[in-house]
């Protein structure tokens, strides 16, 4: 059996800290290069997602606007809603506002409510 110097001892050494620097500074290289690349990405799917969320709001409110006109219509020819129907129209009206909606639909809401017809 051969002894193993302290020569060796330290060679050995220095081959597994240039090994570990290597692969850290591998490692650090390729998360900076992979952050570049996907950092625009990310950007465009977030613009993406806020894009569509406005989009799909904008649809949903024009929806029940226009669910909320045939009503209001209906309701001014003295057309008999039933309750459910009316529970319907109040619940379709709240997230009519909550989406931002609040025009001629709100005034026309408020005439009918103090007449008692909705």
């Amino acid at each position: 059996m051969e002894s193993i110097s302290l020569g060796q001892i330290a060679s050995m050494i220095t081959l597994f800290s240039i090994l570990i620097g290597a692969i850290t500074g591998i490692i650090a290289f390729t998360k900076s290069f992979i952050s570049k690349v996907l950092k625009p990405l990310d950007q465009k799917i977030d613009h993406l997602q806020k894009t569509s969320t406005a989009n799909r709001d904008n649809i949903e409110k024009e929806l029940i606007k226009m669910f909320l006109v045939n009503f209001i219509h209906d309701i001014e020819q003295d057309n008999v809603k039933s309750q459910i129907q009316k529970n319907n129209a109040y619940e379709l009206y709240d997230r009519y506002r909550t989406l931002g909606g609040n025009s001629y639909i709100h005034d026309k809401w408020e005439k009918l409510q103090k007449e008692g017809k909705i």
